[in-house]
């Protein structure tokens, strides 16, 4: 198939070209009409498979579309990507297409950890080329202009590095414990943590600031992301931001999905801001 096929309800369907860059969750299309698109961007290591159970908990009329990253998942045969410009640029390229098929519905964009920050990036890209600047669900993510002083997880040696991502539930301890699964996972996730390592007051411009609505949320006990550091991304945000802190470590979610869930419809029923009410 050409093209990604999403149920329009009692509107037309609408018809996505395919990209390597975007998986269809299960189920691929809502049960009613459609009322938004989020597109959601894995934490470091992570695949698109990541938000399989997503879909499942997400309010009705809204479809979710996955970031495949290179060198994983269904893109495995590819080389993984350390240019942080290069994915930024491919995938609002993809999105702007996303954005335009939707017709005035909402396009939300989500990640986790390095996710987050990606979306980020990536909003403040559609605010510089003058569109409408996607709604933004920005979960366990210290801002970027806070993130001076992280350690530097890229560098560490294997057994560090699998047994700080054993701890945080980043990768499960049995597969850690197999030596061809680390040998597979950890040049990967290394490659992640560098493109993280590019946000930073030191490295990067991390002054942008996009009008949207926002919601940012983190787990209570997430030793990654500090729930007290999540208020820092007011500062990147000009306008509505919703701050929440779930139960939870890093992975939070994987035990709060009913409660992202509401988060979402919450993103997906207000208005955006400066957007006349219909």
């Amino acid at each position: 198939m050409d093209h990604l096929r999403l149920n329009g309800g009692d509107n037309p369907a609408i018809e996505l070209p395919r990209s390597r860059w975007l998986r269809p969750d299960l189920p691929a299309v809502p049960s009613g009409p459609l009322r938004a698109v989020l597109v959601l961007l894995p934490h470091a290591g992570g695949t698109a498979h990541t938000y399989t159970a997503w879909a499942r908990a997400l309010p009705e009329g809204v479809t979710v579309l996955a970031v495949e990253y290179p060198g994983r998942g269904a893109r495995m045969a590819e080389p993984p990507s350390a240019d942080l410009d290069a994915v930024v640029a491919d995938l609002t390229e993809v999105l702007v297409t996303v954005q335009d098929a939707l017709d005035g519905r909402p396009l939300i964009l989500g990640g986790h950890s390095l996710g987050a920050l990606l979306a980020h990036e990536i909003a403040g890209e559609f605010q510089s080329r003058g569109r409408s600047v996607p709604r933004l669900f920005l979960s366990a993510a210290v801002a970027p202009h806070r993130r001076a002083g992280l350690p530097d997880m890229s560098g560490w040696d294997d057994e560090s590095l699998a047994e700080a991502l054993g701890a945080s539930g980043d990768i499960p301890r049995e597969i850690l414990a197999d030596a061809d699964a680390r040998d597979m996972y950890l040049p990967m996730i290394r490659n992640d943590l560098m493109l993280a390592r590019r946000y930073g007051p030191d490295t990067r411009a991390a002054t942008t600031v996009v009008r949207t609505r926002a919601v940012v949320v983190g787990g209570a006990d997430d030793p990654r992301c500090p729930a007290g550091e999540l208020a820092a991304w007011a500062d990147l945000i000009d306008g509505p931001m919703q701050l929440t802190v779930l139960p939870g470590g890093h992975f939070y979610y994987r035990d709060q999905l009913v409660a992202v869930g509401r988060l979402i419809d919450g993103l997906v029923t207000t208005p955006q801001p400066g957007t006349p009410r219909q």
